[in-house]
């Protein structure tokens, strides 16, 4: 048993610090050239903008909806009231529900109609390809050269069009493939939940992005709140539902097609946070499966690619992103047995390694902070901790989608449920909240609770107290996840 913990702990303790060391390499060079990565966060003007109607571009604004009662209206019109010229765009309202949603649409497209918006709401009689398949669907029947995509809980300004294809002239570039604006999140400031979830967030719009698309790399599309060229999702093959991250998977597609993404950090669009945990879950399930459908897709042609893509290595992090979660659970698992039966110094060494992911989390979320502009304050000290405590107690939850996504292919595309109000029809309908049922994750995280408590307490009976601290505070961790999933709704 010695041979066997040791081993598969070193594995473990390699693999974390190779993902630290991937994530200090972002950090640090974003540090470095802090000053030239604002500058190009800036927006600029285009040179070549067009300022007549007959060269606005002509784009379609999709809107994917699958039982959003709550959200479709708000959107609808969000979308549809674009300060563009009316006969240079029109709204597609991909329309997959079951519902009372789809009167809710249909409602508010005659609303929207009567104010001489081309519009038209789209509805299949299945869900095949879920969400890429809507988008391609509606594709087919769009003739416009870009495409802009806004999922139902986001709220586009009037002026989102003209800022991005007129005033950024976001595609003079002819091999632009996409255009990704900023997250923004409602509601960020409100609950201590939503607050760590929104700095978990913000991290990637503050911190990666920037600092990837400062370094040539690989620019992602987020699934919302973007601009498409036609051509660009054509040449690459097109919208595939052979992942749950259909967003992701293309974005990769066009850069090994010799495409590139753009990221315009000044163009914000508002969206809702999960309410809960459980919404929450559900949401980083979908995420982190469809991650791992997308590592097993396409990192053998990621690593093949020699002269598309600058850095290969950092680009196959990017996709085994989600793979920190299971490398944290195995660590948690063998901790005990390596504290009772690994050789104390090469212990030590191992931890050495671990030491520098664990200093990462923390000191990733202060830069995102300062970013954001947040005063430091007491109150801003338990965002940082539960952001930490809610990111490192997601690893049961995680490492299964992980193991579903390296299994399978597809899988349901379960929607977040969201809302931002209960007047969705605007006529003083009230409408129900969607349920966030309890998953079976949540029995197995109890499971690693009580894992925790009983190797904590086997350590402290053998003499080693100091290192049964780790298992309280992943216990810790953990458990606050279960916590947040048996509160009522608020």
């Amino acid at each position: 048993m010695p041979v066997l913990v040791t081993v598969m702990y070193l594995v473990a303790a390699v693999i974390g610090a190779s993902f630290a060391v991937a994530e200090v390499r972002m950090l640090l060079r974003f540090l470095m050239n802090r000053a030239a990565i604002r500058a190009g966060m800036r927006p600029h003007r285009g040179t070549a903008a067009a300022t007549t109607v007959s060269r606005l571009p002509k784009v379609t604004i999709q809107i994917p909806l699958y039982n959003e009662r709550l959200s479709a209206r708000q959107a609808i019109l969000a979308s549809a009231g674009q300060d563009y010229d009316k006969d240079r765009f029109d709204v597609q309202v991909l329309d997959d529900s079951t519902d009372e949603t789809r009167e809710v649409v249909a409602a508010t497209i005659a609303e929207v109609k009567a104010k001489g918006v081309r519009i038209e709401q789209l509805q299949r009689d299945n869900r095949a390809g879920y969400k890429a398949g809507a988008l391609a669907a509606g594709l087919k029947r769009s003739t416009a050269e870009f495409v802009a995509v806004f999922d139902a809980d986001f709220d586009p300004r009037p002026d989102f069009l003209r800022r991005v294809m007129v005033e950024e002239d976001a595609f003079h570039d002819p091999k632009v493939a996409f255009l990704q604006t900023r997250w923004a999140f409602e509601h960020a400031a409100g609950s201590l939940f939503q607050s760590a979830m929104a700095l978990l967030l913000d991290r990637h719009f503050y911190i990666q992005k920037p600092s990837r698309a400062f370094a040539g790399q690989v620019m992602t599309f987020n699934g919302s709140a973007g601009v498409w060229r036609r051509a660009a999702i054509d040449a690459a093959g097109g919208w595939t539902s052979d992942t749950l991250t259909e967003d992701l998977d293309l974005s990769y597609r066009c850069a090994l097609a010799g495409w590139h993404g753009r990221y315009v950090h000044d163009i914000a669009v508002p969206n809702e946070l999960p309410e809960e945990m459980r919404a929450f879950k559900l949401q980083q399930r979908r995420w982190a499966r469809g991650n791992a459908q997308c590592f097993r897709k396409l990192m053998g042609r990621v690593l093949d690619t020699k002269n598309r893509l600058r850095d290969r290595w950092e680009e196959a992090f990017l996709l085994a992103g989600y793979g920190i979660h299971p490398v944290l659970l195995l660590n948690l698992v063998l901790w005990p047995w390596a504290v009772l039966y690994v050789d104390r110094a090469l212990f030590w060494g191992m931890q050495a390694l671990m030491s520098l992911a664990t200093l990462v989390a923390p000191f990733s979320f202060l830069m995102t902070l300062r970013e954001r502009g947040d005063e430091w304050r007491l109150r801003t000290v338990g965002h940082v901790l539960a952001g930490i405590g809610i990111g490192i107690g997601l690893m049961v939850n995680n490492t299964v989608a992980q193991v579903q996504g390296f299994l399978a292919n597809e899988g349901e595309f379960a929607r977040t449920p969201k809302g931002r109000s209960t007047d969705s029809a605007g006529r003083g309908l009230a409408l129900k909240a969607y349920a966030s049922p309890l998953h079976w994750t949540f029995w197995l995280e109890l499971v690693v609770v009580g894992y925790c408590v009983w190797t904590g307490a086997l350590l402290v009976q053998r003499g080693e107290s100091l290192w049964a601290l780790a298992l309280l505070f992943w216990g810790l961790c953990v458990g606050l996840v279960v916590l947040l999933q048996v509160r009522p709704r608020r």
